[in-house]
């Protein structure tokens, strides 16, 4: 798109001054407007639940006009479970914009869209973000699932963290036996998640480090001996 405004490399301080109080009044505006409109704000962000899965988007006003938008739909089960394995249960407890704020928490690939691009008016402008969520939700959430997503999961060595997202997703899919095979691959020539070791780990007590690969095996693992013992 050749239409897409351009920041400039180097802004005058009277261009700083405005773009930084247009920026302000932007938020302001989602912020104000955000529950009117269904959804709900914090730190720069729209987000809600709609049944068992929860969407947020992080919007950017572009250079003078415009604006980016970058959703993310997940399902409301996937962190309280990625809790659980990594020993943080407590975080169920969070408010829900943990869920897209939060430095421990999962995220899936983002939708990236630009929008009024040839709107100036911050106001306008934040009412085309709750517009475009709406279509958005109207469009993926009907046809979204867990194996969509999987199946959807980049296949680059360089992204981090989308190992730990497939194993909690194949968890929820009552595939363990896929879940603990993810866990146990070390070589990225066998497949395209094995790049990193789950994109997480925890500093233990005993100053040993676990990765989440290593806690996602251990939590398995207690998931079957609790299964044999309650059969």
């Amino acid at each position: 798109m050749t239409n897409i405004p351009v920041w400039p490399a180097k802004m005058t301080r009277e261009q700083q001054r405005a773009s930084k109080n247009r920026s302000s009044d932007f938020d302001a505006a989602l912020k104000r407007d955000a529950r009117a409109a269904g959804w709900r704000y914090a730190r720069g962000t729209i987000f809600r639940q709609s049944g068992d899965w929860f969407i947020s988007i992080l919007p950017s006003l572009l250079w003078e006009r415009g604006a980016v938008v970058r959703m993310m739909v997940k399902p409301m089960a996937v962190d309280p479970l990625f809790w659980d394995i990594v020993g943080l249960s407590e975080n169920r407890t969070m408010p829900l914009s943990f869920r897209a704020t939060g430095a421990w928490v999962l995220r899936p690939p983002l939708t990236e869209s630009y929008i009024g691009l040839d709107t100036i008016d911050v106001e306008l402008l934040a009412k085309d973000v709750f517009d475009w969520g709406h279509r958005q939700m109207g469009q993926i959430l009907p046809s979204i699932s867990i194996e969509s997503m999987l199946a959807a999961l980049p296949g680059s060595h360089e992204v981090r963290a989308y190992r730990a997202l497939a194993i909690c997703l194949l968890i929820l899919a009552k595939d363990m036996d896929r879940a603990f095979e993810l866990c146990g691959l070390d070589n990225p020539d066998t497949h395209p998640l094995m790049a990193d070791n789950g994109g997480f780990t925890t500093h233990n007590r005993d100053g040993s480090v676990s990765t989440f690969l290593d806690q996602a095996r251990d939590w398995i693992a207690r998931q079957r001996r609790e299964e044999l013992i309650v059969l």
